[in-house]
């Protein structure tokens, strides 16, 4: 069922990552820290795994990544590169989760978070380079690709390791915290639609 606190949940989790996107190249720029898309997806799967912790049911991350994709509105101009990145990580985590976490176990949530970042990242150079065109990417060609993929990927999706069993185990305390009832904490553990 959906409720009030699930709606709240998906919307602070979806603004964290909105704002993060906002704000979190330039931040890591003034800092010194380099791969600022490697930090913000490890960010982001983060939050997806809190608020698939929180509420497993298929679409729930997707939405988070809609959410965020909206505050790229804010700025002058929206940047439709970042928005498909945004938008693709939430749909991707959103499918992983909904075949691979139907139970509450550390290694399915590693691999979840494994595979989403690989794949986003696959997604999004396939797409920005074959789809959309976007000049960037078409002219940095297949060097620049695989850098993405592969190098830059391959950390990010150490962090996943690390990261997305977390934040599920930080969702799932969140929800038998919050959650009054026990049918309220099994709902939130069951991937059933």
């Amino acid at each position: 069922m959906i409720t009030t606190k699930k709606i709240m949940w998906v919307l602070i989790l979806g603004s964290a990552w909105g704002v993060a996107e906002l704000f979190g190249k330039d931040l890591l720029a003034d800092f010194g820290v380099g791969g600022a898309s490697i930090w913000l997806a490890a960010w982001a799967l983060l939050l997806l795994s809190i608020g698939r912790g929180f509420w497993n049911k298929i679409g729930s991350s997707a939405i988070i990544g809609l959410v965020a994709a909206a505050f790229k509105f804010i700025g002058p101009s929206p940047n439709y590169c970042h928005l498909l990145g945004i938008v693709s990580l939430g749909l991707i985590f959103d499918l992983f989760a909904s075949s691979l976490a139907r139970r509450s176990q550390w290694w399915r949530h590693a691999l979840v978070g494994l595979l989403t970042t690989y794949a986003a990242r696959a997604f999004f150079v396939l797409y920005s380079i074959h789809i959309a065109h976007f000049e960037r990417w078409v002219e940095g060609g297949t060097q620049m690709a695989l850098d993405h993929v592969v190098r830059s990927g391959s950390v990010a999706a150490l962090a996943a390791l690390l990261l997305v069993p977390l934040g599920f185990r930080i969702g799932e305390k969140a929800a038998g915290a919050i959650s009054p009832t026990a049918t309220d904490r099994q709902e939130a553990h069951s991937s059933v639609p």
